[in-house]
């Protein structure tokens, strides 16, 4: 700790600066551009944007461009630089070519506690050998609001109990010897209105005492647990923010001091680093003027920035040195960030990964997936019996759901494993994006099997269905054929628009392992052993 204090207390305000940035690799800037801001700037963190190329044997040259700009970095500094990305569904989160893990709540849906822990666990280790030291990650929040477009299936459930239980165990494997320092997020928490936060700053409108049984509940256990970060998200928390408004309504957290430096370092006593969610979300800097925005959210409490403009080091310079943010409240942000960098081991000059060949974890690490994905999916109903499918052949008829409610262009990989696994599986597969319902009807007695998969873009302003997708079902031919299995991959109340439903799956998600799951669900390949991780009132209950 004193070390610590001895290098914030030899940092200039320009140094301090810095340390508290986490700005953004982007591969669209270009190396020389990039190369010439962190020699600016000088920042304390950086983002790795990821990539999506080749095959686990390939990504040497991409590991190689990682540390570059880490060395780089640090020589500039002359602190080690702490490399972050969001790894919410393991390396597969930023690295393609790396396992995907299924989505947070089908973590909830398999409900094993020692499964998620060595996911984690794996996860930490490989992307340690990746050059990343930080994630942002386990997300924590409640799918409360069905109808929200960004929380859905990257909660764990809508239960604290379980949130804290699967989502703990995840922080616990990645933060295991130190590979990975975790990071709680989005505080307050988002789940409750059915806004996306990106857009605009959304609202947690429940009292203080639904509050801290729900969402506080689940920091408090996670911070006695170890947590060693949280991000607070542009998303406003009435109950706890008198006075906190503008004419456009309640403030984001990112710049509220009730909500940073009142309620999460006082009343819940966290004491470790607090990080912005991108700073160049609508939430919060539709709030401020651009100049004052990095200024506001250390003003407010917060710790580290991520993503900030270039310019934000200038104007953070500019106010310390006329008093507008004072020099304490910089230095107790940057020695925060340093607290960070010691979680995750940089100070230490014999910490190295444990002895183990990265092609090895990589394929334990893909089991594990598997695991999860097939103790995941949940047949919610089955009303005409006709799950499973018992056939050894057949033809099936998979009708695409997908692309967002405002017509964009369709995409295939949330379906691509399904068809394959089917074809694996010996049937004869054809599907269609888009279908006319004439279409359907001339067509469908040919087949023994018809899969209606509904993927929605959560990232997005809404879940419902649109018209491009829905004309499938017009006058309800489709519906008579004897075996119609509706799917919903990543939205698990689609039950909402399909009420009609006989026969319904959840998957809670599109990785590839859950696609593959669910084909041998339907054909019985692999029991059900899922567990409804959230309740959706008349439709069906939580599984504890």
């Amino acid at each position: 700790m004193e070390d610590l204090k001895r290098i914030i207390d030899s940092m200039t305000v320009e140094q301090l600066c810095g340390q508290v940035l986490a700005y953004d690799i982007q591969p669209r800037d270009g190396e020389k551009e990039t190369l010439g801001i962190i020699e600016k700037i000088k920042p304390g963190a950086l983002f790795v944007c990821g990539t999506e190329k080749g095959s686990v044997k390939d990504l040497e040259p991409f590991f190689r461009s990682v540390e570059k700009y880490r060395a780089f970095a640090t020589e500039k500094s002359g602190v080690p630089c702490l490399m972050t990305t969001d790894i919410e569904n393991g390396p597969g989160s930023f690295c393609k070519p790396l396992p995907e893990l299924p989505n947070p709540m089908a973590w909830g849906a398999c409900d094993d506690e020692k499964l998620v822990e060595r996911a984690g666990e794996l996860t930490g280790r490989i992307c340690r050998r990746a050059g990343i030291h930080y994630t942002l990650g386990p997300v924590v929040d409640l799918s409360l609001n069905f109808r929200n477009p960004l929380v859905s299936v990257r909660s764990v459930s809508d239960s604290p109990d379980r949130v804290i239980k699967i989502a703990g165990a995840y922080l616990r494997g990645v933060q295991k010897n130190g590979y990975l320092a975790g990071c709680l997020k989005h505080f307050p928490g988002d789940g409750v209105d059915e806004r996306n936060q990106h857009f605009l700053t959304s609202v947690n409108s429940l009292s203080k005492e639904e509050w801290m049984s729900t969402y506080g509940r689940i920091y408090k256990e996670l911070f006695a647990q170890g947590a060693d970060s949280v991000m607070v998200g542009h998303i406003g928390c009435p109950a706890f923010q008198s006075g906190e408004t503008d004419e456009y309504g309640v403030l984001p957290a990112t710049l509220s001091k009730s909500l940073i430096t009142d309620l999460l370092k006082g009343e819940l006593g966290f004491k470790g680093c607090v990080i912005s969610d991108a700073m160049s979300m609508i939430g919060a800097c539709a709030r401020v003027p651009e100049d004052k925005l990095a200024v506001s959210f250390f003003k407010a409490g917060g710790d580290l920035m991520l993503f900030p403009r270039p310019e934000e080091h200038g104007y953070l310079v500019q106010a310390v040195k006329s008093g507008e943010l004072s020099e304490e409240r910089i230095k107790d942000a940057a020695y925060r960030c340093l607290k960070l960098k010691e979680k995750a081991r940089l100070f230490d000059e014999n910490f190295k990964v444990a002895e183990s060949d990265f092609e090895s974890d990589v394929a334990e690490l893909g089991e594990v997936c598997r695991e999860i994905a097939e103790k995941a999916v949940k047949i919610v109903r089955n009303n005409q019996g006709i799950l499973p499918v018992k056939k050894e052949k057949g033809k099936v008829l998979l009708l695409k759901f997908g692309g967002s409610y405002f017509n964009t262009a369709p995409q295939e990989a949330p379906f691509r494993y399904i068809e394959s696994e089917f074809k694996n599986q010996g049937w004869q597969v054809d599907s269609l994006f888009f279908a006319k319902h004439e279409r359907v009807k001339e067509i469908m007695n040919d087949y023994d099997l018809i899969v209606i998969a509904s993927h929605s873009n959560y990232h997005g302003s809404t879940l419902r269905v649109g018209w491009d997708n829905i004309m499938a079902l017009w006058r309800g031919y489709v519906l008579q054929h004897k075996r119609v299995v509706f799917v919903g991959l990543d939205d698990p109340y689609k039950l909402f628009d399909f009420p009609y439903a006989k026969t319904y799956i959840n998957t809670f998600g599109t990785a590839p392992e859950l696609q593959k799951a669910l084909v041998k669900v339907i054909l019985g390949k692999i029991r059900p052993q899922a567990k409804n991780p959230i309740e959706f009132k008349g439709f069906f209950d939580r599984e504890d």
